[in-house]
């Protein structure tokens, strides 16, 4: 969800149109971008265009498929739709309500009543970003860290996912959004950070995401929790080189590499980055992952770990220093 819409000739290109006949330029979103943004690739869309008849790009004056909102926005359903289990010759011939309607009656993306959250979201929906950044620090202040991540912001952030998917909300709002939760969630851990550096807490965490992974909010809440079990957490950002990491690793002694998925990144990038770099690290060297991601429900490569949310992060912490006493104890 990075992408700002580019130039679109405003019209459908037929098999005899003339490439320099005149265009009308109009917004629209370029493959690469939709690729990124949704999770699909870009075979995946064209094989849909040529099998289904849809998505219908148009085309900019240089030749290139741009997408118009309407499309962007039946995709998103249609991913969500996919990762439930539904087929693509299904879902792609039926108009967004149909979709809707649909992924109502599946219970796809649907969202547990709460009154406090859907405010939040329509203040980030109406542009009242001062008060939408005050509400969030107001929350954070009076909960404390733990409660603020598990009950505020990672049902929010699954709000703003599911609204945005919905077309309800715009790029621009999730990146406003993921802002100001980011720097909540950064003022909140920086004095435990500090607290804990040198301390040797154990196990010694990398949190990252792999590179084609652009979102960091997910690994920022998982590394608040980490900090509350009292471990020593080194973050690098998003989209961290696999031998990057792997030298990172090697050079200040961690335990576990823990990672973070969303349901843009393809499965397969999933699945392929995982396996590399199960390959290149130390067998000692654990890997956790999380995070939205329907891949993570599959059975992953030897060695990686599934942590399914952050409330479980607690155990898997506990049940790891159990496991290094015991084998410190031989």
């Amino acid at each position: 969800m990075t992408n700002v819409p580019e130039i679109d000739s405003g019209r459908e290109p037929t098999h005899g149109d003339n490439a320099n006949e005149a265009v009308v330029p109009r917004a629209g979103i370029g493959i690469g971008a939709i690729a990124h943004e949704i999770g699909l690739t870009k075979d995946t869309l064209r094989v849909w265009e040529r099998r289904y008849g849809f998505p219908r790009p148009m085309r900019s004056p240089g030749g290139e498929r741009l997408y118009p909102q309407e499309q962007v926005t039946k995709l998103r359903l249609v991913k969500r739709l996919l990762d439930a289990g539904h087929r693509p010759s299904k879902v792609l011939v039926q108009s967004i309500e149909m979709l809707q309607q649909l992924a109502q009656d599946s219970g796809v993306g649907q969202d547990a009543p709460d009154v406090e959250l859907d405010r939040l979201v329509r203040m980030l929906r109406d542009g009242a970003y001062d008060d939408f950044r005050f509400e969030l620090l107001k929350r954070a202040t009076r909960g404390g860290l733990e409660r603020f991540v598990l009950d505020i912001a990672a049902p929010l952030s699954a709000r703003v996912g599911n609204a945005w998917a919905a077309g309800t909300l715009q790029v621009y709002h999730e990146h406003l959004f993921s802002e100001a939760m980011q720097v909540t969630l950064r003022t909140l851990l920086r004095p435990l950070s500090d607290a804990l550096r040198g301390r040797g807490g154990r196990p010694r965490m990398l949190l990252t995401t792999l590179t084609g992974e652009s979102h960091g909010l997910g690994i920022l809440m998982a590394e608040a929790i980490f900090s509350l079990c009292e471990c020593e957490c080194m973050g690098l950002g998003t989209q961290t080189p696999l031998h990057d990491i792997v030298d990172a690793v090697n050079a200040h002694k961690l335990d576990i590499v823990a990672l973070s998925f969303t349901a843009s990144m393809p499965a397969q990038a999933v699945t392929s980055g995982l396996a590399e770099l199960r390959n290149l690290l130390p067998a000692e060297v654990g890997i956790w992952v999380g995070g939205s991601s329907p891949v993570l429900r599959r059975k992953l490569p030897e060695g990686v770990e599934h942590v399914p949310g952050l409330t479980p992060i607690d155990e898997a912490v506990a049940a790891w220093r159990q496991a290094a006493t015991q084998v410190a104890m031989l």
